[in-house]
């Protein structure tokens, strides 16, 4: 009797497996997509997903899965969740939950467990500890009966304070019957901090006095949705405009972008940006990187930081004014509070700085071609690319000594256009980046700017935007070496043949991935990209750059020498 009864409850219409309140939770908090790779461990719950209209994108690695949400997410600025197994698919996920760690990336991320207390398990590790330890957040659900309550909580951590949220499922509490009854649907709130009064009206005497104001924005203004009011802002005090790497495209258009501030800045933007006497930083971490080791800013210049997080203010230099509040709200009081103000006197938007941009930005400023018969100067190939590829595009950058040239030379439409998922300082995350602002984004042309070391370490994911159907652009910079290790140690009378290899040819490969592609030497070797473009830009194609691989690039000779630009 009692065996039948226990059968009853189990099977009663009102009673579901703990995987499916998980799914349950998560759709009705208003997650659309879910990247993985499913395992014995996450099936059921990824299972649930789709059966309740959630998007699955199956990837070919944990890690490719993580690095496609963590992109997307950033674009979107959505919740997107991840679906990984037990054991080895946490930790082959850990690298870019790491990365979305570092750049502030909602995500959800589903990892299934052994059964609560198997340590013995050949999948049974201590997640939680490496999780934290590279800045996620773990929690787990151990009572069936509030699987709902506990998966909506992390959703909306993950949310709220813009992070990844790992959630452990052991696959014992998956299978445990709970009663059907769910919560209610709402948002998660993200209540805004009342600005500092004293602070905001020593703001506003600042820029009443400055002459040469800047706007400098980063990723904080981007996830706020600040960019029409701090052009708004720029425009009512006649400021120039300039973005850290993370927030490129932000300003794209404005007649006063001086676009990437930082060791990626134009000559331009390096000798206009020091000239600044009021420097307004919202939602940036004014680093080394993008105050290019301090020599950006000039010493008598008022510095300005304005971020949501008071702990991140004043981190990396000293500061002359710091407000803590959201980029948007900061830049909505402040053009409120000027709004009757006759700013006539502020502002250095006049013929002779228009022509220092024009002369000396990326586009117009003058380099030594270094292109022979065997390999062509990575800046010319760059300038080309950007020419012939449509300009409604998004662009993915993976890390290498590269980067500075597509920073400077691959233009975006906007910073909806651009991600560089670099923050863990990992190189091979690019592909599956791509790909995952492929999917959110689908009307445009995706560009992954990646080295040849960086690209043969995620080839798996290939398999996957073939599989598919993106339209995507693969532009590999290909010296045949981990370069950044080559000019860095080669200078210092090392050996880098730890760090050489035998040429790679990437367009053999895209043709038996099922892609199409070109190797180029010369700007004549660029004539089957024109043509594919052309028919449309449809499918994957490869242009493998046989770049000079003795060219060390300005910014990174700057960092390791410290020599001047």
């Amino acid at each position: 009797m009692t065996s039948s009864s226990a059968a009853m409850v189990v099977n009663a219409p009102d009673s579901i497996p703990a995987w499916r309140a998980v799914a349950r939770a998560i759709a009705d908090i208003g997650a659309t997509r879910c990247f993985g790779l499913v395992g014995g461990a996450n099936f059921k719950v990824t299972l649930g997903l789709t059966d309740l209209g959630v998007e699955f994108v199956a990837a070919r690695h944990e890690g490719g899965a993580v690095s496609m949400a963590d992109v997307a997410a950033r674009l979107t600025r959505n919740l997107v969740v991840v679906s990984v197994t037990a054991g080895p698919g946490l930790t082959n996920a850990i690298t870019g939950i790491g990365e979305a760690a570092k750049s502030d990336t909602p995500l959800l991320i589903l990892a299934g467990d052994v059964v609560t207390g198997d340590k013995r398990s050949a999948f049974a590790f201590n997640q939680s500890e490496l999780v934290h330890s590279v800045g996620g957040e773990w929690r787990q659900i151990t009572d069936p009966q509030t699987a709902y309550l506990e998966t909506w909580n992390a959703a909306a951590r993950a949310l709220k304070e813009r992070k990844p949220v790992v959630l452990s499922l052991p696959i014992d509490v998956q299978d445990m019957q709970v009663t059907a009854t769910m919560g209610k649907r709402h948002p998660p709130l993200r209540p805004r901090r009342t600005l500092d009064a004293a602070k905001f009206e020593e703001l506003v005497a600042t820029i009443k006095s400055s002459r040469r104001p800047l706007i400098l924005a980063g990723h904080g203004a981007v996830v706020a949705d600040a960019q029409p009011l701090l052009v708004d802002l720029a425009d009512k005090l006649g400021a120039l405009l300039a973005t850290s790497i993370q927030a490129h495209g932000m300003f794209s258009g404005h007649p006063w972008n001086l676009g990437i501030a930082g060791g990626f800045s134009s000559p331009a933007a390096a000798e206009l940006i020091a000239q600044s006497d009021m420097i307004l930083a919202f939602g940036m971490s004014l680093n080394m990187w993008t105050t290019k080791k301090g020599k950006l800013i000039d010493d008598h210049a008022q510095l300005v930081q304005v971020d949501v997080e008071k702990d991140r203010i004043g981190v990396h230099r000293p500061v002359d004014l710091e407000l803590e509040g959201d980029a948007a709200q900061v830049a909505t009081a402040l053009l409120e509070a000027l709004a009757t103000e006759d700013m006539a006197h502020v502002g250095w938007r006049t013929p002779d700085i228009a022509a220092v941009m024009h002369e000396k930005g990326n586009r117009n400023a003058p380099y030594d071609d270094t292109s022979t018969a065997e390999h062509i100067d990575p800046r010319t190939l760059s300038k080309r690319m950007d020419e012939i590829l449509p300009g409604d595009r998004n662009v993915v950058v993976d890390g290498g000594h590269f980067v500075g040239w597509a920073a400077r030379y691959l233009s975006v439409p906007d910073h909806r256009g651009w991600c560089i998922p670099i923050a863990f300082q990992s190189i091979g995350l690019g592909l599956a980046g791509a790909i995952g602002a492929s999917v959110v984004q689908p009307n445009r042309l995706t560009v992954l700017a990646v080295g040849d070391g960086g690209f043969l370490m995620s080839i798996a994911e290939l398999e996957t935007a073939v599989r598919l159907k993106r339209r995507l652009c693969i532009f590999i910079y290909n010296d045949s070496a981990y370069s950044a290790e080559v000019h860095h140690f080669v200078p210092e009378g090392y050996s880098a043949a730890m760090a050489q290899f035998p040429v790679t040819d990437f367009a053999a490969i895209a043709r038996g991935y099922g892609a199409d592609g070109c190797v180029v030497r010369t700007v004549d070797d660029l004539a089957p990209v024109k043509r594919w473009v052309a028919d449309g830009a449809e499918g994957v194609f490869i242009v493998d750059g046989r770049i000079n691989p003795k060219l060390i690039a300005d910014w990174y000779r700057e960092v390791f020498s410290g020599a001047n630009l």
